[in-house]
């Protein structure tokens, strides 16, 4: 069996990318890497952001990224909450695009409604937002 760890995103910006995560989802900065070059690849660096104990977002440089993601559904990462609400109006009003405002999931029952959002944030990751209201 697996055990998720780390999440990796490229970035041809990654210091801003990973500004608006310390500032809208505030998460914390562990560290920040410097790659040096080696091997024909050139130096690059990154940072690891904790979202929770296990779980860590690294946001890193890399030479062959451009541009926002281009196919941005195509994964989608969810963060789990008991605050979907609050988390969704942070997001909004960063300015992130929101492809689903908070609905009940196909998965939610009466005694346990779960609700879920998806945006993307500014490099056109898609997230979701998933939990109790």
């Amino acid at each position: 069996m697996f055990n998720t760890r780390n999440i990796l995103f490229w970035s041809q910006n990654p210091d801003e990318l990973v500004k608006f995560y310390q500032d809208v989802l505030e998460l914390e900065q562990v560290s920040k890497t410097d790659i040096p070059a080696q091997n024909g690849l050139e130096k690059d660096y990154g940072y690891t952001l904790k979202i929770s104990e296990n779980n860590n977002l690294w946001i890193g440089h890399h030479s062959e990224i451009t541009g926002q993601n281009k196919d941005p559904m195509r994964r989608m990462i969810n963060l789990n909450t008991d605050e979907v609400q609050k988390w969704f109006e942070k997001v909004k009003a960063a300015g992130c695009k929101i492809i689903q405002e908070p609905i009940l999931t196909p998965f939610a029952t009466e005694e346990n409604p779960i609700y879920v959002c998806t945006w993307l944030d500014p490099d056109g990751n898609c997230w979701q937002f998933m939990g109790k209201l």
